[in-house]
């Protein structure tokens, strides 16, 4: 007997062992999502809200199947906020923190989240050729009247797409930023009443009257107030006015309380043709910052 054969035969079976093995799928799919960039203004009394898009693309070998089911599925972010789905940041402390969520339906319904339940699911289909991709719109929401510093908050979404590729499933994560610029502003939240005034001619103490308004700005925007003019005079009679707060101040994104205060000196004469005279003139209250 020739002690090669069984080397010849071993050789022989590895061949045809390598000759049958299963050809590997070749579908490959990944997805890309719009950077998502939001502008916040604090003292829009609605949400704020946004509109994005995720493209799944796929290729595929020709001998591939021609359909395959996928899901995508978003994280909660690098910095998942108690309350909130998502959170971006810039720096420590709620002031620095901004909530905000994701949504497939529409913005504060359908949320897209990293279960079952919050996926977006569905199926790309090639037909006859090699390459397919999908396209889902998805939204953003902030709430409105947060009150946070005037920064650039910045956070990254990672996603799941899992997909089908020939026996198996196969996971990729991409990811897309989010950015939201909280804008610095500053409004009257209560804008001011009139001054109003009651004098007597000759009288021995002065008049005195007040109105009351707040500003709200955002947190650390630093403002100042002024009227166009601090003196003027009505049926003669000359008055003044003075800010309460006449100097700088530092925004907390809540409403600060401040007043505008009137007086009319003792002893005028005034000029008044009947028993009762009124007369008005408009004042100007501007806040700069």
């Amino acid at each position: 007997m020739n002690p090669f054969n069984p080397w010849r035969l071993a050789t022989a079976a590895c061949l045809s062992l390598l000759g049958t093995a299963q050809a590997m799928a070749a579908l490959v799919c990944n997805a890309t999502a719009t950077p998502v960039q939001m502008v916040y203004f604090e003292n829009d009394p609605s949400p704020t809200d946004g509109a994005w898009t995720v493209t799944i693309n796929c290729s595929r070998g020709p001998t591939d199947p021609t359909t395959s089911a996928y899901t995508l599925r978003a994280d909660d972010g690098f910095n998942p906020g108690a309350g909130s789905s998502n959170q971006a940041v810039n720096g420590t402390g709620t002031a620095n923190q901004m909530a905000y969520d994701l949504f497939r339906t529409a913005p504060g319904n359908g949320e897209w989240g990293y279960t079952n339940a919050t996926d977006f699911a569905g199926t790309v289909n090639f037909g006859t050729a090699l390459t397919a991709s999908v396209t889902h719109v998805f939204y953003s929401r902030i709430a409105a009247g947060l009150n946070k510093n005037a920064k650039v908050f910045t956070d990254t979404v990672t996603m799941r797409l899992r997909y089908d590729n020939g026996p198996g499933n196969t996971d990729v994560f991409p990811t897309f930023p989010v950015s939201i610029n909280n804008q610095s502003v500053c409004l009257l939240s209560t804008p001011p009443g009139n001054v109003v005034f009651n004098y007597t001619s000759f009288q021995a103490t002065p008049a005195t009257a007040s109105a009351a308004y707040a500003v709200r700005c955002t947190i650390g925007e630093t403002y100042t107030m002024a009227l166009d003019a601090t003196a003027g005079t009505l049926l003669s009679l000359n008055y003044s006015l003075a800010l309460s707060n006449p100097g700088g101040q530092t925004g907390t994104g809540f409403p600060q309380n401040f007043t505008i205060n009137g007086t009319i000196a003792a002893g005028q004469s005034g000029t008044c043709g009947g028993a009762t005279c009124t007369s008005a003139v408009s004042r100007t209250l501007t806040v700069s910052y």
